[in-house]
């Protein structure tokens, strides 16, 4: 799928054909990520990252314009995988309701029993039927297999450093 520069992405890049997409984590990155890193003592790092974010995004869902409360908007962060090189590449951050949320983190979705939230939230933002969601879950889900057979190196794209050098943790994990 094509990708673009979005301004109103922290340093990110997104789909040009969806709007979002499953993005399901490999289980070998499970817990590697910029806001588990920063919890406990880095919280106040987190926090401005998230504070950032949600200005940028002007306190509203990047995905589908749903304005909020700002409790309720997650920091998700966007990742791009190369699967010839191992690398997960953390390219931007992105602030997203609790819906479109769902529907990114599909398998956790499931996991929890709200696929039925998912489903429904890819249909709308992306305009599609729910076969059409179903089958880029599926897809998604086949993706998923394989890259759980990898072992990955973390990456974080040199914009993000340079804005927030204690990312530079993350490359380590």
């Amino acid at each position: 799928m094509p990708k673009k520069k979005h301004p109103g992405n922290i340093g990110g890049t997104v789909p040009t054909e969806l709007k979002i997409t499953p993005h399901l984590v490999p289980k070998p990155l499970w817990g590697k990520s910029a806001a588990q890193l920063f919890k406990g003592k880095g919280r106040a790092v987190w926090k401005r990252i998230r504070t950032d974010a949600l200005q940028v995004a002007l306190h509203a869902c990047q995905v589908c314009s749903d304005p909020g409360p700002d409790s309720a908007l997650n920091c998700h962060e966007l990742w791009d995988y190369d699967d010839e090189r191992g690398t997960a590449t953390l390219v931007g951050l992105r602030i997203q309701c609790r819906n479109c949320d769902c529907a990114v983190h599909m398998g956790r979705a499931e996991k929890h029993g709200f696929l039925n939230v998912a489903i429904a939230q890819l249909c709308k933002v992306n305009g599609i039927g729910e076969p059409e969601a179903v089958r880029l879950y599926r897809r998604a889900k086949g993706v998923w297999s394989q890259r759980n057979k990898k072992q990955w190196q973390i990456v974080v794209e040199k914009s993000l450093l340079e804005r927030y050098p204690g990312l530079a943790a993350l490359e380590a994990c």
